[in-house]
């Protein structure tokens, strides 16, 4: 038994030395091992348990998904107030123009109206979706800040101020050149910064407290008009309730804001003729100009034509929803 003791430890020491020793690399069974890896990975991830190989493409397909929402559920949105209200805006403005030019231009013909809406329509048009876009994105981006009335206010009187100088300064300046017959050349960059520059304070008045404080209050209107038709037990379609909440708090902003729009109109119209008082701002000799020129009017001059444009375009606003789904912003999307 001493004997048998003593050869079954020899064996288990050998044993032991010979585990630990590295065993040959067969080809064949590693091949073997591999597709089985692979096999496993594979069902893995047909499970959803996917290893971290597969998950790298996620994030990929996860910002392909939402740039395509962007694409098709917030592009039309912004491609259609864009469009409506550019040609609102370019309609009920000529008209303006012709009222503050103190007599520089006379009443349009027919002919005449269709030349300078046919030009200036799909610039204007292109400009304001461009603006409502760069808007969506400020807007959403102040709302994780500050207060939703005060971001919506502030997009507004930022982006608005850039956008609509460029726009009105550029709609007076187009009808001018078209009335007196001179050929407009390429716009600059240096051109493009002189039309931001006259009435610049005026109109960021005008686009926070008009546009943007009409966006804040159309919700808290509609919902007022909500409460009185169904006490009456009268059904109406949402839609229309979000366009005539809307269009009632954009008319009254548009009121109270009528003496900043004519006192920019008058800054626009300053610059269009190279009048050199208060160049190349014209604040206040704009605001005293339109004080000499049209006195009290100033603060209703124009309203029926603004009105339509103002308490229109916060209609349509609400109505289409130009802030539909918030999680989507573009620089974050595109831009990560």
């Amino acid at each position: 038994l001493g004997v048998r003791g003593s050869r079954a430890r020899n064996i288990s020491q050998i044993l032991g030395i010979a585990l630990a020793l590295p065993l040959p690399r067969c080809p064949l069974l590693c091949a073997m091992a591999a597709a089985s890896n692979k096999a496993e990975n594979l069902a893995l991830h047909s499970s959803g348990l996917a290893p971290s190989v597969f998950a790298a493409s996620e994030p990929r397909a996860s910002k392909t998904a939402s740039s395509i929402s962007w694409a098709t559920e917030v592009l039309p949105r912004l491609g259609i107030a864009g469009g409506v209200i550019g040609v609102i805006l370019v309609n009920s403005t000529m008209p303006q123009v012709v009222k503050t030019s103190n007599g520089r231009m006379p009443r349009l013909s027919p002919s005449m109206w269709g030349k300078m809406a046919f030009y200036i329509t799909p610039k204007a048009g292109g400009l304001k979706l461009v603006q409502y876009g760069v808007m969506r994105e400020m807007k959403l981006s102040l709302d994780e800040m500050l207060n939703p009335g005060a971001s919506t206010m502030l997009a507004f009187g930022f982006v608005g101020t850039f956008f609509q100088s460029i726009i009105y300064n550029t709609l007076i300046a187009d009808m001018y050149k078209i009335h007196m017959g001179v050929a407009k050349p390429k716009l600059s960059v240096q051109q493009l910064t002189k039309g931001l520059q006259p009435g610049l304070v005026w109109c960021f008045g005008r686009e926070a407290f008009s546009m943007g404080g009409g966006l804040w209050l159309g919700p808290t209107v509609k919902a007022t008009l909500q409460r009185s038709l169904e006490a009456s037990n009268v059904e109406v379609d949402e839609r229309i309730m979000r366009f005539g909440g809307g269009f009632l708090s954009g008319a009254c902003t548009a009121f109270g804001t009528q003496w900043l729009h004519n006192t920019t109109l008058m800054a626009g119209r300053m610059a269009a003729v190279g009048d050199p008082h208060g160049a190349p701002f014209y604040t206040r000799s704009s605001l005293q100009a339109a004080w000499k020129e049209m006195g009290v009017k100033m603060f209703y001059a124009n309203y029926p034509q603004r009105m339509c444009l103002i308490a229109g375009a916060v209609g349509l606003m609400n109505m289409v929803d130009i802030f539909h789904r918030p999680d989507l912003i573009a620089v974050r999307m595109f831009g990560s």
